[in-house]
């Protein structure tokens, strides 16, 4: 491994900031003291900021030689509702609250080369923005950045995010698809209540959305190409007053996750008709709420490319892996889809640091924190490639 000079000497300083972030967690959109760390630590540096939304943070920092090009860094900063059952002494002080998803690290890593490049800050031409971005878990956040028009005139775009079940000094990047889309979808069934012993006198919603949600599953299964990933799953369905009672009201819960925008269109609007018709049949009626999270990301090929080299820079040929496909998701997609860029992954896994090789979202998730200074020197090296050399515009 190739860690960048002035990030190999700031180790301390990085796993100290990712450590305070892994125990003060905070849920998505409500990121407060998350935010104003941020902002402290940038003004420390020299980096002038300001809010986008209430919780995000945005940094800019000007190379001495001029203008130029200008690339945006991301990393989110958001927490999850779950409860953190380390006993490390960084463990999470937030009851229920943890950093089971390595977006602590993201943030430490990135504030680790906005140091390194505002030190270099003379030797560049050009823009660099820092965004820290929040609500990744429920794609509220990279929205805002593009809507604020933040990203705007930006030429390139990159993030990392830890993988758990990849060792430290691999990193994982497809030059095209990673995750897929999501979106959330919440079906309403309103019936009519009666007695067990006389169902036709009510509508069963409980019996309708039972039929529903199985029916979900023949639209992934007979409506699309074996050969297209997606995913309908559900995991919420509540229902019923009592066990004699046919009951008045129920709700579903679940997600659709693609890769085509063809076949998300196609199975969203498939739902609602599905729960529709079903929930005629047996004299009920559907109400359908569809809210999209995030579309799929996909890296730009030409950024791809354009990266490697820098990627190998930092952790070696034969160190970039490709990144197996996935159904979960990552709003890194909007700002990809907003500035051409691309989403490494960078291995977090050991079997020395117990909770690293964990799944991400499990209550016992930690990270080998040498992870810490790869990310932050794949940040840094790629702002300076790109605002350093003649690159070929894609």
């Amino acid at each position: 491994m190739s860690i960048h000079p002035l990030i190999q000497q700031d180790q301390d300083y990085i796993i100290s900031l990712r450590r305070w972030f892994h125990s003060h967690p905070e849920l998505s959109m409500k990121e407060y003291q998350t935010a104003a760390r941020i902002e402290a630590e940038l003004n420390a540096i020299g980096v002038p900021t300001r809010r986008v939304g209430e919780t995000g943070v945005l940094g800019i920092l000007h190379g001495k030689q001029g203008p130029g090009r200008k690339i945006v860094l991301r990393a989110d900063t958001d927490a999850l509702p779950i409860q953190d059952e380390k006993t490390v002494s960084y463990a999470s002080q937030c009851p229920s609250v943890m950093h089971a998803c390595g977006h602590d690290a993201h943030t430490a890593a990135l504030l680790g080369a906005v140091r390194a490049l505002k030190r270099l800050e003379d030797t560049f031409a050009g823009e660099i923005d820092f965004v820290f971005q929040p609500g990744e878990e429920y794609g509220a956040g990279a929205v805002l950045f593009v809507r604020d028009g933040a990203l705007e005139g930006a030429d390139r775009s990159f993030g990392v995010h830890m993988q758990s079940d990849l060792p430290v000094g691999q990193v994982a990047m497809n030059p095209g698809a990673e995750n897929a889309s999501v979106d959330h979808f919440t079906i309403r069934i309103n019936g009519k209540s009666a007695h067990v012993s006389t169902p036709e006198q009510g509508a069963d919603a409980l019996y309708a959305a039972a039929q529903i949600v199985t029916a979900l599953q023949g639209l992934v299964g007979r409506l699309k190409s074996p050969t297209d990933p997606a995913l309908i799953g559900v995991g919420v369905l509540r229902a019923g007053e009592g066990y004699n009672i046919v009951a008045r009201d129920a709700v579903i819960e679940g997600t659709v996750r693609c890769f085509s925008e063809e076949t998300r269109d196609m199975l969203n609007s498939k739902i609602a008709e599905t729960a529709r018709s079903v929930a005629a049949l047996y004299n009920t009626a559907a109400e359908i709420e569809i809210k999209s999270f995030t579309r799929a990301l996909i890296n730009d090929a030409g950024v791809y490319a354009e990266t490697v080299p820098v990627i190998e820079k930092v952790v070696g040929k034969g160190n970039l892996v490709s990144k197996a496909l996935s159904l979960g998701g990552d709003d890194m997609a909007e700002i990809i889809a907003a500035v051409p860029g691309v989403y490494a992954f960078v291995g977090s896994g050991s079997d020395g640091v117990p909770g690293s090789r964990l799944a991400h979202h499990t209550p016992g998730f930690d990270i080998d924190e040498r992870c810490l200074g790869i990310a932050a020197s794949l940040y840094a090296e790629s702002a300076l490639f790109y605002l350093k050399q003649e690159v070929k515009n894609v």
